[in-house]
């Protein structure tokens, strides 16, 4: 190696750092390779409700060791990040980059798992599901929840005959029926 090349490489060190393999891979998936990476969520999607409990389901998987946050998710929706890995004893850092590819929120293991899809589309609920989150919903309205996606059972709960008996309306069209043979 001649010493102008020599000189350049000491030059570009001082400027650039040590060069990292695969920077830009790292900079989409918050600091973590790809491979490392166990499920992700775009910034948008991090942002909704839905997100946490695809972050929660993802964590369930015994190889997570990790939650990422991207610095752009606010304060208040990174603080219940915060809590979900507390409460799952995982370890969770925030990484402040510029990159606009960036993902929201990237679960992640120490060893390579290398999985096909990891990054989530959240199917969003219909307004009507919205502003009843973990209400009693009818057969009906529960049985529309399911079909959307099998993720949000655990938000809301179905109505029960006790719950009817007691006078207690699905959350969403207000039905008590079921059509069952007290009915």
């Amino acid at each position: 190696m001649s010493e102008k090349d020599e000189l350049q490489r000491t030059v570009e060190f001082a400027l650039k750092g040590t060069p990292e393999l695969k920077a830009e891979e790292k900079k989409i998936w918050l600091g973590e390779f790809r491979e490392r990476v166990i499920m992700a969520l775009k910034i948008e999607d991090a942002k909704l409700m839905e997100g946490l409990l695809y972050t929660e389901k993802a964590l369930e998987d015994s190889r997570a060791e990790m939650i990422i946050v991207n610095n752009k998710i606010p304060m208040k929706i990174m603080g219940k990040y915060m809590e979900l890995a507390k409460r799952k004893n995982k370890e969770y850092k925030t990484i402040n980059t510029d990159s606009k590819h960036a993902m929201g929120v990237v679960i992640a293991s120490r060893m390579a798992v290398d999985r096909e899809n990891v990054e989530q589309e959240i199917k969003k609920l219909p307004k009507k599901f919205t502003n009843i989150r973990y209400k009693g919903l009818c057969s009906d309205c529960y049985g529309e929840i399911m079909d959307i996606d099998s993720n949000y059972g655990a938000s809301f709960k179905k109505l029960t005959l006790i719950d009817k008996l007691m006078g207690i309306k699905c959350g969403v069209c207000e039905n008590d029926e079921d059509g069952g043979p007290l009915m």
